[in-house]
């Protein structure tokens, strides 16, 4: 019975292992992070993308959700840009993924542009649609399809906007930053059943997308809405970098950022929500829900993933698909194990 119980916990204690040997952590940096995003493309529709896949063998049938990210006007241009920017691949990062609390993880899908000016516009959403289809299709059973989720930013917020609207019952949630375009009145109306978290800035250098723009869109969708626990704005009063050293100076005890970074919203996604430190809530940033709550981020885990998670086109909190006893049993034992490592780290101080 002895030894029984010796081989139990050698297993249970190498389970944790097991979750992270396919996502690698934050601390390897960008470039380690980027090598986790895979190339890909669909012949059917000529579009390009780079992806991330949680999935852990052969034999993993976890459901795991879909996070589709859409680029800006400026990263179209060549393959992979969409990652130059925007730091994505810090969602395939074992931190990250873990944060997906119904499966311990999450595929990334950054497609790119593919018409004359590489830049998303509203008529391209059935060839975007029929490209979302056919990677889900090669992903096989392995997707929650009551969890996809959009994100963009810039023109790729403006596509969210077309995309969640024109594809109410495809997406659970959509997450538009810095959109440079508000939804009119009748797409707003086909949102009653879909999750949204607008983001603006105050200083938005371009036209529409400025933080008063963004809330009279928002006001709009908080009084039509049927989810009113999903949907969120996000203002920015002013923009810094989460590292606090790229691409901008200190003059006279204050930050100087150049006007443009006003629009780079994505920044704070790109850390969930927090600096890059992982601890401090991202600075000059009120967000609040419909009912005017004001939402704070003070636990670190608690972000733009922990918000996707409580997601579903099921509108209970349940993907409908049971979540593998396998999957679960590792999830727990891994919070287990960090819990006593974050009692010991208490101790040794």
């Amino acid at each position: 019975m002895k030894k029984i119980t010796a081989v139990i916990l050698a297993v249970l204690m190498l389970l944790p292992m097991a979750v992270t040997a396919f996502a690698i952590p934050l601390s390897e940096g960008s470039t380690a992070l980027d090598k986790q995003m895979l190339d890909g493309k669909i012949d059917s529709t000529g579009v390009d993308y780079v992806y991330y896949s949680p999935v852990k063998g052969d034999g993993d049938n976890t459901k795991y959700p879909l996070m589709i990210w859409l680029h800006g006007m400026r990263s179209g241009q060549t393959k992979r840009a969409q990652l130059q920017w925007y730091e994505f691949s810090n969602w395939a990062s074992d931190e990250y993924q873990s944060r997906f609390e119904n499966a311990g993880g999450c595929f990334l899908f950054a497609p790119r542009a593919q018409n004359s000016t590489n830049n998303w516009e509203g008529a391209d959403c059935a060839l975007l649609k029929r490209t979302i289809d056919a990677f889900i299709a090669q992903l096989g059973d392995n997707v929650d399809r009551d969890r996809i989720y959009i994100g963009g930013y810039s023109t790729g917020g403006l596509m969210v906007w077309e995309m969640i609207s024109q594809y109410p019952d495809f997406f659970a949630a959509g997450l538009p930053l810095a959109s440079v375009m508000q939804p009119s009145v009748s797409q707003i109306n086909q949102l009653s059943n879909v999750s949204v978290w607008m983001m603006a800035s105050d200083n938005d250098p371009y036209p529409l997308g400025q933080s008063e723009d963004a809330l009279a869109s928002f006001n709009y969708l908080a009084g039509t809405t049927k989810r009113k626990d999903g949907i969120r704005l996000t203002t920015f009063s002013d923009v810094v970098f989460a590292d606090y050293t790229r691409k901008q100076v200190w003059s006279n005890g204050k930050l100087v950022i150049a006007s443009d970074a006003q629009h780079y919203l994505w920044e704070a996604v790109t850390y969930d929500m927090h600096m890059a430190d992982g601890v401090t809530p991202y600075v000059n940033t009120t967000t609040k829900d419909a009912a005017g709550n004001k939402i704070v981020f003070d636990e670190s885990p608690e972000g733009v993933i922990s918000w996707l998670s409580r997601q579903s086109r099921n509108h209970d909190g349940s993907s409908g698909e049971d979540v593998n006893f396998f999957t679960r049993l590792i999830l727990a034992i891994k919070r287990f194990f960090e819990m006593i490592a974050t009692l010991f780290k208490g101790i040794g101080k």
